[in-house]
């Protein structure tokens, strides 16, 4: 998808529009790029991105406008409109809170300084690629903790956070990058509502999992101590301390997956065979790759698990008699193909009233692999998007600004959604039309965009001003056409 962003310059566009020189005009309209911008708007993204600091300033464009325009790229990336598309934003209240749109071009985003660019420098097109990047290098990171804790503690302060049931999970990012992320996992409206990247060759094993523990208390700063009641964990968090803090520091309980190389896994499987009794069967139904498929599922418990040495450590340390866990066998197979077999465990820091609670429980975590970073990948193009990686401050930016859009788009298709969109744009057009009436009009020109009044565009287009009711409202404070 080719496109550049065009300035928001009102004169440059009255100047062309009198020479007879301009490439459309357009009465405001709302498309889903537009809609996306409302919900955002209302989510506080466009200015939690105030809080963002640059390292150096720069003349030309305002590091405002840049930012802006970070926080709606992956929107921009992600929407796949068609070449066939004139202007991405259409919707003039959008138009004036962003102060530039985005239009479709021939010559292609990814040329940057091919061929097509030989004649142009970044001086000429400043809303050139090259000048994004840049913006991103000159962002300080501490401020864009600052842009990540807006934004979430906005999502809990508007009500669309659901439940209290997180999954954990990491994703690499090429060789080097890798993001750990804390995803409520509510099926009408699943939210980032956490996240780290972690550069180079950093582990989570052996260090307590401070990243996971970080994310857990900066959502209680925000959200309080009961926004968290459940964490749904892979094997590589499986981490003894880890469990203990989440459980007796921070009242989490916790269901991971044991990873199968644990001498506990064994142990749990050899004492599990031994008392057939405890095994129960049930059909399990799950969609894969869009196709229905049933398991027959065999599922069993073992309760007062107390041999784990570093969670009862930690335990007994921070001031627990009797620490204890329970453990869950799975095993299964394909009903139409017995070769498709699965056998695997949990561990849980809580009791559930049957082996089959937990492990349909734990199906809750799959959420994170369905709408989390597959989604992340393939839909917002986290992996394969022009933004470069080779910067630290680069990928933390990136991965920022696409997860907070991805929680939009999400509320966007939530119930809250529609009224948190329908407020956005009452918000937005409350303060458009005190400035050019209910009937805005866009123009575009050279390679800029102005929006005015329709008393504006009949007067410079050489006719007479009408004398109607929707004259331009007194004391809006536009400059004169004369």
């Amino acid at each position: 998808m080719g496109w550049e962003w065009r300035e928001n310059n009102r004169e440059k566009v009255l100047e062309c529009l009198r020479k007879g020189e301009y490439e459309a005009i357009l009465t405001s309209q709302e498309g889903a790029l537009d809609a996306l911008a409302h919900v955002a708007y209302e989510l506080g993204v466009l200015d939690a991105a105030a809080a963002i600091q640059v390292n150096r300033q720069r003349e030309g464009i305002p590091d405002e406008l840049l930012l802006r325009t970070l926080a709606v790229l992956p929107f921009v990336e992600a929407i796949g409109l068609s070449a066939a598309a004139n202007t991405l934003f259409e919707d003039a209240a959008v138009l004036l809170q962003l102060g530039y749109t985005a239009i479709q071009i021939n010559a292609g985003f990814n040329a940057r300084h091919g061929a097509d660019y030989e004649e142009k420098s970044t001086q000429s097109l400043p809303y050139h690629p090259e000048v994004l990047r840049q913006e991103l290098q000159r962002i300080d990171l501490g401020s864009l903790a600052e842009f990540r804790r807006t934004c979430i503690r906005t999502l809990f302060e508007r009500g669309v956070v659901k439940g209290t049931t997180y999954a954990v999970d990491g994703s690499g990012l090429g060789a080097d990058i890798r993001v750990v992320g804390l995803l409520n996992v509510h099926r009408e409206c699943p939210l980032w509502i956490n996240w780290r990247v972690r550069i180079g060759n950093e582990s989570e094993k052996g260090q307590e999992a401070s990243v996971v523990l970080d994310m857990v208390d900066e959502v209680g700063d925000i959200a309080g101590a009961e926004a968290i009641e459940w964490l749904l964990m892979d094997a590589l968090y499986a981490d003894g301390p880890l469990l203990a803090r989440l459980k007796h520091e921070r009242r989490i309980d916790v269901l991971v997956r044991l990873p199968e190389d644990r001498r506990w896994y064994d142990q749990l499987k050899s004492l599990l065979r031994m008392t057939p009794e405890a095994w129960k069967t049930h059909l399990d139904t799950r969609y894969v790759a869009g196709h229905k498929q049933t398991r027959q599922m065999r599922v069993a418990e073992m309760s007062d698990l107390n041999d784990w040495d570093s969670f009862l450590d930690t335990a007994q340390a921070l001031g627990v008699d009797n620490p204890t866990l329970w453990g869950y066998a799975i095993e299964g197979h394909v009903v139409d193909d017995p070769e498709q077999a699965e056998e695997w465990a949990l561990v849980s820091t809580a009791a559930f009233s049957s082996p089959w609670g937990a492990y349909t429980f734990w199906r809750h975590r799959w959420q994170v692999e369905n709408s989390g970073f597959r989604e992340l990948k393939e839909g917002w193009l986290l992996e394969k998007s022009l933004w470069t990686f080779h910067n630290p401050v680069v990928a933390a930016a990136r991965v920022a600004f696409t997860l907070v859009a991805f929680n939009v788009a999400h509320v966007a298709k939530s119930k809250a959604g529609e009224r948190l969109a329908r407020k956005g744009i009452r918000r937005l057009r409350q303060a458009l039309n005190r400035r050019f009436g209910s009937v805005p009009i866009i123009v575009f020109a050279d390679e800029a965009f102005a929006i005015l009044h329709v008393e504006d565009l009949v007067e410079v287009l050489g006719g007479f001003p009408p004398q109607f009711s929707f004259r331009r409202p007194p004391g809006d404070g536009l400059p004169s056409l004369s």
